[in-house]
């Protein structure tokens, strides 16, 4: 039975004193503003990320927030599951959510007369959860406001469909936007509105004054930000070995140890062996069946992994463009990682590195601008509108589609590009007939007309800020 102490040590505001929550002091990020926008209704609000980008963070800001707003401070109750220490049984989460109304509330949640903020960290390590909690949920009278976080998508999407249908709201908490790096690391560089690239003709003037006065100091954060930038604690951390170290052991290495654990993975050394051949191949054309012949995998067993790995946010996909939704998910697909900065740790890449392997680089930009494009398109529709184009030999990076604009985009991080390796990008132009396409440079910020048609050419660190 757990006991009102042990729920008192992680709920230290109860006693009613003034209290410091370290986490409030810390720059919030923009989901932040989301989710206090949606405190007032009753839906359970679900985070979902990698490890260390910030939700349990998040939810002791949120924890500060309610309490400045001077919300009953039993009415707020914050709870961490962790794996090493606890019964993960759906038996387990309802003692504790009995003994927090007995205990502390002291009625039943069955009888609330106030709201009752109940925030549950890691919630995936509980078996069920979903079960308690629509059955709290639904006998509260709506009184009691859930906010849960986790890292395993497939475990906190899948389950819940049916059950919690029309009762939660889930949120992604990708790894941090350039845009929150430079804020989380008080940089004093001026920021850059956020923009859209349909909008170019528009926009152009202003992108040349900003890299003309803040080009240099953003282009060097940046190499900062694809190294090992993407999490709230890299720069704390020191050497750029140590933030590898890091992102090797904290985050991958806890995702893939979750994994082999909660699926009952036997060959665990297999599945890391997997995992890492997936995230040295980034920014490819790939088949599962051939990374399955290269280590002796059967082709059923390299599905379930890879939809794990999806699923805890490791890899991603990028479908070959088609009108049809359902035969673009049959046919070709580029691999891309949510979070760039797994392909820097698992090579050992440092910034002098961007330099001497621009080849790899070249893929890792790639995939900063993919990560982009997906957040900052992936909200029109409710499938992806980015794809990528290939025929016979032909290819273009990527495709966006947004209402009835197409827009081809070229990534070329080598320090001069020549006009005949932008002629597959031209002719789709012309064939189309698009007012304009793009291209990701390392450098160089232009308005060209090349083979006939009109191209942007934008620096890979301004396309970081458009989101």
């Amino acid at each position: 039975m757990i006991s009102l102490e042990e729920l008192k040590i992680k709920n230290d505001w109860w006693d009613g004193l003034e209290i410091n929550i370290r986490e409030a002091e810390l720059s919030k990020r923009e989901l932040f503003q989301k989710l206090d926008e949606n405190l007032g209704h009753s839906l359970i609000l679900n985070i979902i990320g990698l490890r260390r980008v910030g939700k349990s963070t998040m939810l002791k800001q949120l924890i500060d927030l309610l309490l400045k707003r001077k919300t009953k401070p039993t009415n707020i109750f914050y709870f961490l599951f962790d794996y090493a220490s606890q019964i993960k049984t759906a038996e387990f989460l309802e003692e504790v959510l009995m003994t927090y109304f007995n205990e502390v509330v002291k009625k039943t949640y069955t009888n609330l007369d106030e709201r009752v903020y109940i925030l549950l960290d890691e919630i995936q390590y509980i078996d069920n959860w979903q079960a308690v909690l629509k059955k709290f949920y639904d006998l509260s009278n709506k009184q009691i406001k859930f906010i849960t976080t986790g890292s395993q998508s497939v475990l906190l999407k899948g389950k819940y469909r049916e059950s919690l249908a029309g009762r939660i709201f889930d949120y992604y908490l990708p790894p941090l936007s350039f845009r929150e790096f430079i804020l989380i690391n008080k940089e004093s560089v001026k920021s850059l509105d956020k923009f859209d690239l349909f909008g170019l003709a528009d926009k152009n003037l202003e992108l040349v004054g900003y890299n003309l006065k803040h080009g240099g100091e953003v282009a060097a954060l940046a190499r900062e930000y694809m190294i090992a930038g993407q999490f709230p604690q890299s720069r704390e951390l020191g050497s750029e070995e140590a933030k590898h170290e890091y992102i090797m052991e904290s985050v991958i290495g806890k995702v893939l140890d979750d994994c082999i654990r909660i699926f009952n993975i036997e060959k665990s050394e297999e599945f890391k062996l997997i995992t890492y051949q997936l995230i040295k191949n980034i920014s490819s054309v790939f088949e599962l069946k051939n990374i399955g012949q290269e280590i002796a995998v059967s082709q059923a067993t390299l599905e379930k992994y890879f939809e794990y790995l999806k699923e805890s946010f490791i890899v991603d996909v990028l479908y070959k463009y088609h009108k049809s939704i359902i035969k673009r998910g049959r046919i070709l697909k580029k691999l891309y990682i949510p979070c760039a900065n797994f392909y820097p740790a698992l090579n050992r890449y440092k910034e002098r590195h961007i330099e001497e392997v621009p080849d790899a680089f070249g893929k890792l930009i790639e995939n900063l601008v993919f990560n982009v494009l997906e957040q900052k398109y992936k909200e029109h529709a409710l499938s992806s509108n980015v794809s990528f184009f290939r025929q016979g030999e032909k290819e273009i990076d990527f495709i966006i589609v947004k209402d009835k604009d197409t827009l081809p985009i070229e990534v070329k991080f080598s320090n001069k590009i020549d006009n005949k390796n932008l002629k597959v990008l031209t002719d789709y132009i012309k064939d189309k007939q698009l007012e304009f396409g793009v291209v990701v440079t390392r450098n160089e910020l232009d308005k060209k007309e090349v083979n006939g048609q009109v191209l942007y050419y934008i620096p890979y660190y301004l396309i970081l800020m458009m989101i």
